[in-house]
């Protein structure tokens, strides 16, 4: 907790473990995937190389409104089952990954400390 500017509610404990973080981590990336899939599902239309011509869309949510109106309401969600079951495991090692590297390098360059320098080289890694 930082006197000035209060809590740090978007932070884990000191003395979190490897699996708090994994779990974190899971958590977070499995839900992001399932916010974001379908303006992902939207993207991917509206990147396609030879897009079928009535599929042409003005914007996003122009595109999502009419997938949803010509194809049904769950055609955007299709395959998010299988995304979601990738995230989780990926977003645990990641995170996981990710915070001992910090942890580890912090000590390095700044024994006690937080280090900007070994939060970029970590995310980085």
């Amino acid at each position: 907790q930082d006197p000035d500017t209060g809590p740090d509610y978007e932070a884990l404990p000191a003395g979190a473990t490897v699996t708090t973080h994994m779990v974190a981590g899971a958590v977070a990336g499995i839900l992001e995937h399932c916010v974001m899939y379908p303006i992902d599902c939207v993207k991917t239309r509206m990147q396609s190389l030879q897009p079928d011509p009535a599929a042409r869309y003005s914007n996003v949510l122009e595109a999502l409104w009419r997938i949803i109106r010509t194809e049904g309401l769950w055609r955007p969600m299709r395959g998010l089952n299988v995304t979601a079951t990738g995230a989780g495991p990926a977003h645990a090692l990641y995170f996981a990954c990710y915070e001992k590297l910090k942890k580890t390098l912090s000590d390095v360059i700044h024994p006690g400390g937080n280090s900007h320098i070994a939060n970029g080289a970590a995310g980085c890694v």
